[in-house]
């Protein structure tokens, strides 16, 4: 169904949005990593957090939305709009080089 392949891709969008706004931050001399997000996460807001599966193939929450914008303190909108300018290349190219996305679209 045409509907199912559309809503994969936008959660692909999700996490390469998830992913730009982490690596974007440097911390010592180095892209944000995933480990240092979950632990910022924990000790800010008490909540066990993974950002692999975030940024892996989300199904972001309306909570995890929040803490994601909170933290990045960026707007609910402003993230959408991120989410929206992800083309269709970069989608692509992320579901090809991830071999879990990859099998997973074919499945749909």
């Amino acid at each position: 169904m045409k509907f199912h392949k559309e809503i994969f891709r936008y959660k692909v969008a999700v996490g390469i949005v998830l992913k730009k706004l982490r690596t974007e931050i440097i911390i010592d001399g180095k892209p944000m990593t995933q480990q240092y997000l979950n632990n910022e996460i924990s000790e800010k807001y008490n909540k066990s957090w993974n950002s692999a599966r975030e940024e892996t193939l989300p199904n972001t929450t309306l909570e995890n939305l929040y803490l994601i914008t909170d933290y990045f303190k960026i707007e609910v909108d402003y993230f959408f709009q991120l989410v929206k300018s992800i083309t269709k290349k970069e989608i692509d190219d992320t579901i090809k080089n991830k071999i879990r996305l990859s099998s997973l679209y074919k499945e749909i």
